[in-house]
């Protein structure tokens, strides 16, 4: 029996949620699980994940494995409904009533379905005040880790509130973590939504979606290491005049790795903003795989979007597959995408060694170069250095 198969298979929690996973599981065995003959997973496998031994979800933890915080203030949330936390932000179940109505589609979204069907309980972090400090949430699986583990979490601002949110993700198992995250951003909010993923054998499957009310800012950044299986659905609704939304991201990608984003920015009225930034490296015969679609909707005249993807291939077997999209049907709009795919340039190597560095520390430097665009937008300082710092290291 596949492992996918096992998912199906296992047992539904019973409890007050029940209905909703018995729903959510009827979906997913109607739809199945994506193929290669599924448009949105045309260049992304699940035969890695579909091969692993499927064990207990025993070894997914709120700190990474040698029990260190973020390297700046922060406040950790740990996601518990009991847990305590600071005065402005609330940490609560959400109830079946919550998900009435939801669907996700079809078999491109089997595993929302999927995450729906096992999650233990879905919960709601309400952020109610501007905190003083960026807030972390922090997840760690170890090297025994070969289960699997489900998350959903929804973040709501209330109107006005200004706040820094980081995702860190840190892997060293080989199972899988699904995870959804469900934006909510009131009038007048801004949210700087920053994901950090590292990770060994594990699939890491997410899906952010965010709802931007009027005049509120959500700003999404990724620093994703790479990892054996990564896919990423990142979806922007800007639902009512001056709303706006940006994407930025930098995916490191090496030998025996596949990463995956699949980002969607829909313009629902207008005048709202977007705008797109996304870097990939390849090394080895490593994998990557973009996808960025524009959806300015009729009657969302005089918005404004572009989308820009750039991407470097480090060496002959190393694919990067990317293809942006821009689908509009309103006027008094401007809107423009582009998309490159290079190597290192031989010119500004040999400028480099010319003055006396030496050919590895000179494509570092080219490398840092070109991937630290989307990183620099960070407006907090002590997560915008310590992310580039990240980078470095990693490219070093």
């Amino acid at each position: 029996m596949s492992a996918l198969k096992q998912r199906l298979d296992a047992p539904l929690i019973d409890d007050d949620f029940v209905a909703v996973r018995r729903r959510a599981l009827k979906a997913l065995m109607a739809n199945g699980f994506p193929d290669l003959k599924t448009e949105a997973w045309k260049y992304t496998s699940l035969r890695q994940l579909d091969k692993q031994d499927v064990g207990e979800d025993s070894a997914v933890s709120g700190q990474l494995s040698d029990g260190s915080g973020p390297p700046f203030e922060a406040l950790v949330i740990p996601l518990q409904a009991d847990a305590e936390l600071p005065d402005g932000l609330r940490l609560e179940p959400l109830s079946a009533d919550d998900f009435e109505g939801v669907d996700y589609g079809g078999r491109e979204d089997a595993f929302a379905w999927l995450n729906l069907a096992r999650v233990g309980r879905p919960l709601r972090l309400r952020i109610d005040k501007t905190p003083d400090q960026p807030i972390v949430l922090q997840h760690s699986s170890g090297d025994t880790f070969t289960g699997d583990h489900y998350v959903h979490l929804r973040i709501e601002l209330a109107e006005g509130v200004r706040a820094t949110l980081v995702d860190w993700q840190h892997d060293e198992g080989a199972g899988l973590i699904n995870q959804i995250q469900d934006l909510r951003l009131a009038s007048d909010s801004r949210l700087d939504h920053v994901v950090a993923r590292r990770s060994a054998e594990s699939a890491v499957i997410q899906r952010t979606q965010a709802r931007v009310e009027s005049g509120a800012d959500y700003r999404f950044t990724v620093l994703d290491q790479g990892g054996r299986l990564h896919r990423h659905d990142v979806m922007v609704h800007l639902l009512a005049k001056d709303a706006r939304g940006e994407i930025d991201g930098v995916a490191l990608i090496d030998s025996q790795q596949h990463v995956d984003f699949h980002t969607t920015i829909e313009h629902v009225v207008g005048p709202t903003q977007s705008r797109e930034t996304f870097r990939m490296l390849a090394d080895g015969n490593g994998v990557g795989v973009f996808n960025g679609r524009i959806h300015i909707h009729r009657g969302a005249d005089d918005s404004h979007s572009d989308l820009n993807t750039a991407n470097l291939l480090l060496s002959d077997n190393a694919r990067i597959n990317t293809k942006p999209e821009l689908e509009i049907y309103a006027e008094e709009v401007t809107a423009s995408h582009g998309a490159t795919i290079g190597q290192l340039e031989d010119d500004a190597l040999f400028y480099l060694r010319s003055r006396g560095i030496p050919a590895s520390e000179a494509a570092s430097l080219l490398k840092l170069g070109f991937a630290s665009e989307p990183l620099e937008r960070i407006a907090d300082e002590s997560v915008r250095g310590w992310l580039l710092d990240t980078l470095n290291d990693r490219l070093n």
